[in-house]
């Protein structure tokens, strides 16, 4: 995790002279992921020493996250402590209206805390939600830097715009989305996406497949011209791997930011299932988050490149080197971690460091 995404999920970083624990906070979604590490203070003869993480749904949390701050309000008015600054924020909090919970929303996902913003800030943060389509602007600011908020903005604007005004009618994926199942729901996003590409492999009835270039893989899928689905426009900077959406005349536009043939193939497949499972009117971002949407369509991309059932009749033993790993990665057209993550969740192979 980079240290952007500690300082704007850590409540270590709110200590502000307090000894706090070092646990961290990540919407999914519907679901927040709570992750807590030992930390030590000696100065303070303090030590927290657990570490685990748990899984909840987002609206117990914030239900539990609001009776603990009444309780300690409370706790302070019956000791006569009235008018901290605490009891302001929390009326302010408890009595924002819509709009205002919005901004707050939208402040927190860039990691600002929204009382204490300075007017160049609102100015960026209404400019960006002007600008980026409203079923892109969740993960947008997710992924954004607020000191360079209004040119991300910009940038990203273009972005969309250049797949949204595209005028190409030609739609070589017509045939794939008529075959592609209903996605299905299960407690774990990424066994969504895991099925998904079952499903999808059964529906095309076509031969076991391995393509090391997304011009393989349209040939594997009986896709003509898939690189009329490609638009060459830059993305605004490393955290999106991929856009996808729908021009002016229907037609599937993905834009792929990664130049390497494994990378973009796997990037390209994570945005696919994005476009067969969302309407068509929908724009969807590939990043690096690990909300419960870019859970399901890395595990797509995952097992519809690399099934686990070939990987099962390629490896060797039950104890791999990382030289097989690497032939396996460029057999399969994936990264070595994309292997690796295949070979763990399904239990098919241990890998050896020596």
């Amino acid at each position: 995790r980079s240290g952007t995404f500690e300082r704007r999920h850590n409540i270590r970083w709110a200590r502000e002279g307090f000894v706090l624990p070092a646990v961290s906070f990540a919407s999914l979604g519907e679901h927040l992921t709570v992750q807590w590490q030992p930390s030590d203070f000696p100065d303070a003869s303090i030590r927290f020493i657990s570490w685990g993480s748990e899984l909840i749904p987002a609206r117990q949390a914030l239900e539990s996250i609001r009776q603990f701050v009444n309780a300690v309000v409370m706790r302070l008015d019956a000791s006569g402590i009235t008018g901290t600054t605490l009891h302001d924020q929390w009326v302010a909090i408890e009595s924002a209206t819509a709009e205002e919970q919005r901004f707050c929303e939208a402040s927190a996902r860039l990691g600002v805390d929204p009382y204490s913003v300075d007017d160049e800030f609102e100015s960026a943060l209404m400019d960006a939600a002007s600008r980026v389509r409203h079923d892109l602007l969740s993960d947008f600011l997710s992924v954004a830097n607020a000191p360079t908020l209004r040119a991300q903005a910009e940038e990203f604007q273009a972005a969309t715009e250049a797949i949204a005004e595209d005028q190409d009618s030609f739609d070589p994926l017509e045939g794939l989305r008529s075959v592609a199942p209903q996605v299905q729901s299960f407690p774990n996003p990424w066994e969504s996406g895991y099925r998904f590409a079952q499903q999808l492999r059964q529906a095309l009835h076509v031969s076991p497949w391995k393509s090391r270039s997304l011009d393989d893989l349209a040939q594997h899928l009986r896709v003509e011209n898939i690189e009329r689905c490609l638009i060459n426009e830059p993305l605004p900077w490393p955290a999106i791997d991929a856009l996808v959406g729908s021009n002016i005349r229907q037609a599937p536009k993905f834009a792929i930011a990664k130049p390497r043939a494994d990378s973009r193939q796997y990037a390209f497949c994570r945005a696919l299932f994005e476009h067969l499972t969302l309407p068509r009117e929908r724009f969807a971002m590939v990043n690096r988050l690990r909300t419960e949407r870019q859970q399901m369509n890395r595990a797509f991309a995952a097992e519809f490149l690399a099934p686990w059932e070939m990987l099962q009749r390629d490896i060797s033993a039950s104890t791999i080197g990382e030289e097989e790993v690497s032939e396996l990665a460029a057999e399969y057209g994936v990264s070595e971690f994309v292997i690796r993550h295949q070979l763990e969740n399904h239990q098919l192979a241990q890998v050896s460091e020596y």
